[in-house]
């Protein structure tokens, strides 16, 4: 089961470093004053919460796993 878990954690790992990666591109010299564009202004700050979000539901499912594996968790 170890060798799961660890699997597991890898590939989640994978997913917040993607999602890390979106989250740089996103805010990287953006295409849009967002002075004059709130539009996009505001979808950008909803990509960056959905991002955000996300991210920290996976970071619990990694503490959660490793927990587990540990005999730390439930």
């Amino acid at each position: 089961m170890a060798t799961n878990v660890t699997e597991r954690i890898h590939t989640l790992q994978d997913v917040l470093d993607a999602l890390s990666q979106q989250a740089s591109a996103a805010t990287t010299d953006p295409d849009f004053d967002p002075r004059e564009d709130i539009g996009e202004a505001l979808y950008l700050a909803g990509q960056l919460a959905a991002i955000a979000k996300t991210s920290s539901t996976i970071s619990a499912m990694m503490a959660d796993l490793w927990a587990t594996n540990t005999g730390g968790g439930a």
